[in-house]
């Protein structure tokens, strides 16, 4: 194995101790620190741009500082690498038929930028003698700073609130995220640091053990308090494939017969809970762990619905697109041809992704792209196996282990959320491939490459610059966007006009809710009451999101403000071929034929409309265009009586329990 060694493309001889330290300290620790409140996404477009400055810094090191020890090319072979290659590439190609091609700009950096992350660390682990234990002490840092701020948080904010709500209707219990954008990529991101707080309450020595422990206890009891069921599986299966893996491989791992006992006795008790408790949990409707726990199998329970809707109708759009896909970044615009397929409503219209990698990625790049996303997947798993059947040490097939439980346990959160998406989750999904790809070079390790030291760094440098770029005009644009709301709310609109101007750029044209930058300049407009300049943003704003419903109202407002019946007519049908339901579309279009003098057709758009807090002004429309058409009291009370019925019958069908 020595002698193997010896041809390896990476340089044995250790780099410094302080690049180690610098680097992983900087990623693992600082980044997920990384908060700007002044961004709409406080977290995600500020991570990218401080890891992308990270990775510049790294590679003007590697080529100018650290130009004696060469950097391992020939890792470039790995299939890992080679199938993530192939991926951005396909990334690239799906722009060619997306609507709006600077919507997929973010995919491809942040693709590209974990791909360069990938082949960086793994040189570094090749370089640096007890990398893992490091990498996980480090790991156990950022797991008690995590917890740290989560416990904070559920102390000082939740307390005396529990029955309330947020303003976007969701539990207090929400307002747990640490600094994540979150509660749900909170808890993914704690679940991910358990493979390195465990590798090290088990292996450690001293202290970082006893404080290894005490991080693992904290995580656990903090994603028991968030209540996040997808963190909930990813943790059963990462502790599951462990565990049957090492039974598996018991005697490759040297795992004594009484040891192998036990933990089928685990393994048993933890799926016969699991099970009890789903079970159980499944006849519950209210609030409690036993009911979220329930709700895993069940297709009604809380957001289950829209969720397992929002899957139908990807799928639709990528049967309707297999190839190619809808492009990069352009799910969320193409969605909303599919909404009235599953009747969404108009507070579930917000969806940013399908809540599924699997899909999102499938539906943006076709079955080319899965196919080469999922084959980077097969790449690492093919060299967990090959470790672990290898001649390796123990220490580094549990090291192995350790780490295909950590990367199981993203897969299965990819499959409910979105840590496609996250710096923070791709961070350490670049941590369990690159681990990987260093522990199977060991072993087998490639032949060198013959790649132009100088080209690679010139490719690196240009993808970081552009990189870097592009972070920043989308931090831009986000800054300025916040502003203008906030100043719009204050009604000083001349200034909230002024940071709209300031946050357009060509690089993107979305912000971080799924709206045109234009749409708010269309709002400032309209509240200065300069129609026609309100007129020409939103169909600005329209090129770039077609099927914005809120949007596609204002346009029609603005048409109808200005004379263009048929123009108005004609945006807010199309809001409602989107969501037939959408009351305040469809009491703006009563207003349009009530004012042309259609009185049947703007009486049918009210009927059935649940009024809400507008519901005495819609009850005295209807009661006016019923006395304009002459209908009869009897059928009058007649139509309202089915109408109360159908609602009743549409409520109990949604949820018979009353809850």
């Amino acid at each position: 194995m020595a002698a193997r060694n010896k041809n390896a493309t990476v340089a044995e001889a250790p780099l410094k101790e302080g690049l180690f330290n610098i680097f992983f300290i900087s990623l693992v620790v600082v980044l997920p620190l990384v908060y700007f409140p002044t961004t709409q996404d406080s977290s995600l477009i500020p991570r990218m741009l401080i890891l992308i400055i990270l990775l510049s810094a790294f590679s003007v090191y590697l080529y100018v500082i650290h130009k004696g020890k060469p950097l391992g090319i020939g890792l470039l072979k790995n299939p890992v690498i080679v199938f993530g290659a192939l991926y951005l590439l396909m990334s690239v190609l799906s722009l060619t038929v997306a609507v709006n091609r600077s919507e997929g700009l973010f995919d491809i950096t942040k693709t590209g930028i974990t791909l360069l992350l990938v082949f960086y660390i793994a040189n570094l682990f090749l370089s640096t003698p007890g990398w893992f234990a490091r990498l996980s002490n480090l790991a156990v840092i950022a797991a008690l700073a995590a917890v740290a701020i989560g416990f904070y948080q559920f102390f000082t904010l939740v307390p005396g609130h529990e029955q309330e709500r947020l303003a976007n209707g969701r539990e207090m219990i929400n307002v747990v995220k640490g600094l994540m954008g979150n509660k749900n990529e909170y808890s993914s991101y704690l679940m991910l640091l358990f493979p390195f707080t465990c590798y090290t309450a088990v292996s450690g020595k001293g202290y970082w053990k006893r404080i290894a422990m005490a991080a693992t206890v904290l995580l656990f009891i903090m994603l028991i308090l968030v209540a996040t069921r997808a963190a909930w599986l990813g943790i059963f299966m990462v502790g599951f494939t462990t565990m049957a893996m090492g039974l598996i491989l018991h005697k490759k791992l040297d795992i004594s017969s009484r040891q192998m006992k036990t933990a089928m006795i685990a393994v048993t008790s933890v799926v016969v809970l699991l099970a009890a408790g789903v079970i159980e949990g499944g006849k519950y409707t209210h609030s409690g762990y036993l009911e979220k726990l329930g709700s895993i199998v069940r297709p009604d329970a809380g957001n289950n619905h829209f969720r397992l809707s929002m899957w139908k109708i990807t799928e639709e759009m990528a049967n309707d697109h297999p190839v190619a896909g809808v492009g990069a970044g352009n799910w969320q615009i193409a969605i909303p041809d599919y909404f009235s397929r599953v009747g969404i409503k108009e507070r579930e219209v917000n969806w940013i992704s399908p809540h599924n990698d699997y899909l999102w990625i499938l539906s943006e790049k076709g079955f080319i792209g899965l196919g080469l996303y999922l084959g980077i997947i097969l790449a690492a798993l093919w060299m967990l196996v090959r470790i672990l059947r290898s001649q390796a040490e123990k220490e580094e097939k549990w090291q192995a282990l350790f780490l295909g439980a950590g990367l199981t346990g993203y897969l299965t959160v990819a499959f409910f959320d979105f840590p496609y998406q996250r710096i923070d989750h791709q961070v350490l999904f670049a941590l369990f491939l690159a681990g990987l790809i260093a522990l199977h070079h060991r072993q087998y390790p490639l032949k060198p490459l013959s790649v132009n030291r100088n080209l690679f760094f010139i490719l690196a440098v240009v993808f970081l610059g552009f990189g870097l770029f592009y972070s920043t005009q989308a931090l831009k644009m986000e800054t300025h966007v916040k502003m203008s709301e906030a100043l719009m709310k204050a009604g000083n609109y001349p200034e909230a006009l002024a940071e709209i101007n300031n946050a357009r750029t060509p690089f993107r044209s979305l912000d971080a809710k799924g709206s045109p930058v234009d749409y708010y300049a269309a709002m400032v407009y309209e509240k200065m009451n300069d129609n026609r300049a309100a007129l020409a943003s939103n169909l600005a704003g329209l090129a770039n999101h077609p099927n914005h419903i809120a949007l596609l109202n204002n346009l029609g407002m603005c048409c109808y403000k200005a004379g263009y019946y048929g123009l108005a007519e004609h945006y807010y049908l199309k809001a409602l071929q989107i969501v037939p339901g959408y009351k305040v579309v469809r009491v703006n279009l009563s207003t349009l034929y009530y004012v042309k003098g259609d009185y049947k057709r703007s009486y049918d758009m009210l009927k059935n409309l649940r009024a809400g807090k507008n519901k005495s002004e819609i009850q005295r429309n209807r009661k006016a265009l019923e006395k304009l058409m002459g209908m009869p009291a009897d059928s009058v009370k007649a139509a309202r009586h089915r109408e109360k019925k159908l609602n009743k019958d549409k409520k109990n069908k949604k949820d018979p329990n009353g809850v």
